[in-house]
């Protein structure tokens, strides 16, 4: 088990390594080094696993291992190239840590860092279709806890370029989001959410016609109707 001044030296590390003037992280320390050679072993028992569930369940054991070092980088703030950090912000999604993915894409977004070649996608695309997307699928029960990711998400695509499709995702993610908070019977605020979720879902709808949420746009239409016949 890491003692805590183990820790500490890591994140101090960490933070000096990033701060380094223009140098390459690995020079001061060599704490990105070490780092990068933890996550090629850790990056080998993942490529040997077949089951997703599984590698998952390996990536939720791992990414702890990382904090300190991910702390230091952040505090350093000096925006290096770092693959660790890209790959951990990855991570981090991939296990639905989502509030410290989006912590993580905060920095690589503000410093333009690049993402690992196999990914295939900017930061932006990353980010609507895995976050989003996994919220519009549900994979946050807690209603103000998904608005508060999704917004997030929102304030870190905005002015990014991205696909139409995928930015469907978030609309449709905070169309579905405010149709539940609305519930069956929507009145006062609760029907100008129902409003506004229809307003999302249409906007998904404009932006990908098939990400498949006409008929809950029907069934908020009616709400809204029901509760302004009835008012």
């Amino acid at each position: 088990m890491t003692s805590p001044a183990q820790r500490h030296r890591t994140r101090a590390l960490a933070a000096k390594a990033s701060a380094a003037d223009g140098a390459a992280p690995a020079v001061v320390g060599g704490i990105f080094g070490q780092m990068m050679a933890k996550l090629t072993q850790d990056r080998r028992r993942l490529h040997d696993i077949k089951s997703v569930e599984r590698k998952i369940g390996l990536k939720r054991e791992l990414v702890p291992e990382y904090q300190d070092y991910l702390d230091g980088v952040l505090s350093g703030n000096a925006g290096q190239p770092d693959e660790v950090l890209t790959t951990l912000m990855v991570w981090h999604i991939d296990v639905g840590a989502f509030a410290r993915g989006l912590e993580l894409a905060d920095y690589v977004l503000r410093h333009g860092l690049p993402l690992p070649e196999r990914l295939k996608r900017n930061t932006a695309t990353l980010l609507l279709d895995e976050v989003a997307g996994a919220i519009a699928g549900g994979a946050v029960l807690k209603h103000d806890e998904a608005m508060l990711l999704l917004q997030e998400v929102a304030r870190l695509v905005d002015g990014q370029d991205a696909p139409d499709q995928a930015r469907a995702k978030l609309h449709l993610a905070i169309g579905k989001t405010l149709a539940e908070q609305a519930g069956d019977e929507p009145r006062g605020p609760l029907l100008e959410m129902a409003r506004a979720a229809v307003a999302q879902l249409r906007r998904a709808v404009d932006l990908h016609s098939s990400v498949g949420c006409k008929k809950l746009i029907e069934q908020l239409e009616r709400k809204v109707k029901n509760a302004g016949s009835s008012g």
